[in-house]
């Protein structure tokens, strides 16, 4: 069983919140509370992009154990990101959903995971260096 490296985790999940925490409050000034339709879409996806992010700084920091890293990088962005939210809501006597919340987590350690393996990925094709590839 790999043990996590938590500086990591936290490293790469302070990383993924560079993007998740301008989109919600974006999030929270175009759509409102609670809204839908193309904006709301839009920034649901980059808000899972952010998620990819926090994993494929993972994945980059740790190449012995990407993946379980950068799940735990993206929940770890996610948890600290739903923290203030639900403090806002509970503050404006908004309701909770709370079925959301475990949801939402296994989608972000899911976007996580992509991140990282797109990170292994990477560093791969870069160590094969040009030498592999097609004359042109």
């Amino acid at each position: 069983m790999p043990v996590l490296d938590w500086s990591v985790v936290r490293t790469a999940a302070f990383g993924g919140l560079f993007v998740v925490v301008p989109v919600a409050v974006l999030a929270l000034l175009f759509v409102g509370d609670g809204g839908s339709g193309p904006w709301a879409s839009l920034f649901f996806l980059v808000t899972l992009f952010g998620f990819a992010t926090a994993g494929y700084g993972a994945g980059r920091i740790r190449t012995d154990t990407p993946m379980i890293h950068g799940a735990a990088a993206a929940v770890l962005c996610y948890a600290i990101v739903q923290v203030f939210g639900i403090v806002t809501r509970l503050a404006r006597g908004a309701d909770l959903n709370p079925l959301t919340y475990p949801l939402t987590a296994i989608l972000a350690a899911m976007m996580g995971v992509l991140g990282a393996l797109f990170a292994d990925w990477y560093r791969r094709k870069q160590a094969r260096g040009p030498a592999n590839l097609p004359a042109g």
